[in-house]
């Protein structure tokens, strides 16, 4: 019973933790789209050059929503949605 509950405590903390770094990398990203739609009124025609980055913030936004739902899934008394 006491491992099951660590690995509860664990797991809980991790949740907090993705869900954290869900949160800066929602903001990071909302704030390049800013910064790229301003680019682009001065730049049309231009490829917008951190582009590459925002890329990068919208694969690690999907890869911390899946290890998320997935670990939500696993908790005990969860059942996935199918």
């Amino acid at each position: 019973m006491m491992q099951l509950q660590k690995a509860i405590n664990t797991e809980d903390q991790e949740l907090a933790e993705i869900r954290s770094a869900i949160s800066d990398t929602v903001i990071r990203r909302d704030r390049l789209k800013e910064a790229m739609e301003r680019w682009y009124v001065s730049n049309p025609g231009k490829r917008f050059p951190q582009v590459i980055e925002l890329l990068s913030l919208d694969e690690k936004l999907s890869w911390l929503d899946s290890r998320f739902k997935n670990l939500w899934d696993a908790r005990p008394g969860c059942e996935a949605v199918l």
